[in-house]
């Protein structure tokens, strides 16, 4: 993080046991308030301020604008505190401090991991970090709960770091940022409520946050939610069977897929087992945007054997799709819109993950674009291409790469366009299983089963609503990533644990090289499902 030279001078405010101030972050400048132009108006449980005018550059100037904190107290002792605010200029976030905090700060994780601020401070964000816009903090021997009850998807920042200038020097801080979608940046601005209690635990956190998310959200527990088709409750494996590496290596044809999943019902019943088809439409990524059976792998009639033989054994069929990414240097794409790319609040464009596919060593993927599923032409392009896939080869399930992939886009709101993506999708392709790789809280009700993100632990809590299977990295016994770009990632996907799907990766060689492994696996599987209900884990 980055920090003004100086003291910015902010005023504070004592109220039910902490100490506040509020920043106006505007499109072009940071904003305090005017410590001569303030009301304050206080009863037993409340707290009202409201300043009549902003300052800037470290209170050596004024501006015109309005700044409103209200804070209540409830019967918990919890604190609700919201920000309404007018500014010269339109204004892009709202910063609620919570200061003079013991500087031994720490963030405590949902399994109880206590992780120290270092002295350059910590920044969380949500939603491309964190999973949900809560968190749990320790400040010497006090622990609080931060957290946002936001209906929207909107961007929160959590800022932790020690003072160094002022009568605050060496005092730790905590910023509180709430970010307007920028479709709405204007000179007004409300935020939404910001919660802070105290004495509490990240469980405590977690399971009020839930208590609100499961309202806003429309989240359901995964026993009764209703988009999911009902053979997705009796999967036990899921079988990731690699197509096509980026440079156009062979992994396994659609006859050699076909094999493998012939292997997998010898041992245990079709209905059990998921196939997971990265790579199927050739060059992985490259093929991006322009989704057809690959001629090298078997062309569409070898897909539609594969499809329609995995049918006859009881096997659920599931291919991949880019949600936001398509090869702009193919024909289809050349004249995209502009205002489909995914880019910043101030139109910076977004360029995602950058592979080294080409193992170049420079991550240029120039022509591999990161759109926006809000943008209607981009969602229709790719929702009509996977429904007429679909009329022609009758897979059950569609897996969406990348939805994790959000970025405040003054065009288009993403999580929006993938909200109007899945239900277009469940109108038009009844019976279909929508999957998709990571996730934050308000992609759980769109999506019933996640990819696990390989580099991270998916948040604990996360496992009441949704159901997890390994990453297309993981899961092949000689720790090869097939079409994935790791190269080699060892882990043990193929093990079972609660909410989460045992998964087996196959490519060229797989099963020769570990048959044995798999058969060991493939018979405990049998066995768990052979056992009386009662005697199940």
């Amino acid at each position: 993080m980055q920090f003004a030279s100086f003291d910015l001078a902010d005023p504070t405010f004592r109220a039910f046991g902490h100490c506040f101030s509020v920043q106006i972050t505007t499109l072009e400048n940071l904003y305090g308030l005017d410590p001569e132009r303030i009301e304050r108006r206080e009863t037993a449980n409340a707290l009202r301020l409201r300043a009549g005018g902003l300052s800037w550059a470290g209170q050596q100037q004024r501006a015109a604008g309005e700044v409103e904190l209200v804070l209540r107290r409830e019967d918990t002792g919890a604190v609700r505190a919201s920000v309404r605010a007018r500014a010269p200029e339109p204004i892009r976030c709202s910063k609620l401090l919570l200061r003079d905090l013991d500087p031994a700060l720490a963030t405590i994780g949902p399994a109880g991991g206590v992780t120290s601020v270092g002295e350059h401070g910590q920044l969380l964000a949500y939603p491309t970090g964190l999973p949900a816009p809560f968190l749990c903090v320790r400040s010497g021997e006090r622990s609080l709960g931060l957290r946002a009850e936001d209906r929207d998807v909107r961007a929160k920042r959590f800022a932790l770091f020690r003072e160094s200038s002022g009568a605050m020097a060496g005092r730790a801080t905590i910023e509180l940022i709430h970010e307007e979608a920028a479709s709405r940046f204007s000179r007004d601005l409300d935020t939404p409520d910001w919660v802070v209690t105290s004495d509490v635990t990240a469980e405590d956190v977690a399971r009020d946050h839930l208590r609100f998310a499961e309202r806003a959200l429309g989240l359901d527990p995964w026993e009764r939610r209703a988009d999911l088709p009902d053979w997705a409750r009796d999967l036990r494996l899921v079988a990731t069977l690699h197509g096509m590496h980026f440079t156009g290596r062979v992994f396994l044809r659609y006859d050699e897929m076909l094999g493998v999943l012939r292997f997998l019902a010898e041992r245990i019943p079709g209905r059990h087992v998921l196939a997971y088809l990265p790579g199927w439409e050739g060059r992985y990524y490259w093929q991006y945007g322009d989704y057809r059976p690959e001629p090298r792998l078997g062309g569409a009639s070898g897909f539609a054997k594969l499809c329609d033989g995995a049918r006859e054994l009881g096997v659920h069929v599931m291919p991949m799709f880019g949600a936001n990414c398509a090869n702009v240097w193919l024909p289809a794409w050349r004249d995209v819109d502009p205002t489909a790319y995914l880019k910043s609040a101030t139109g910076n464009r977004f360029h995602g993950n950058q592979p080294d596919w080409d193992l170049s060593r420079a991550h240029d993927t120039g022509w591999q674009a990161w759109l926006n599923p809000g943008h209607p032409s981009w969602r229709d392009a790719l929702a009509s291409a996977i429904e007429a896939l679909w009329q022609r080869f009758g897979f059950d399930a569609v897996f969406l790469d990348t939805v994790h992939a959000w970025t405040n886009d003054p065009d288009h709101a993403v999580h929006e366009g993938l909200r109007a993506l899945t239900a277009r999708l469940r109108s038009r392709l009844p019976g279909v299983l929508l999957a998709a790789e990571a996730d934050y809280d308000a992609l759980l009700p769109l999506f019933g089963l996640f990819q696990r993100p390989w580099w991270t632990e998916p948040a604990p809590w996360t496992q009441r609503y949704v159901r997890r299977f390994g990453h297309l990295c993981e899961g092949e016994p000689r720790g090869r990533t097939g079409v994935h770009e790791a190269g080699v990632h060892r882990s043990d996907a193929w093990q079972p644990a609660p909410g989460y799907l045992p998964t087996l990766a196959f490519q060229d060689g797989t099963l020769e090289a570990a048959r044995d492994a798999i058969e060991g696996l493939l018979a405990r599987l049998a066995a768990r499902d052979d056992a009386p209900r009662g005697a199940r884990r």
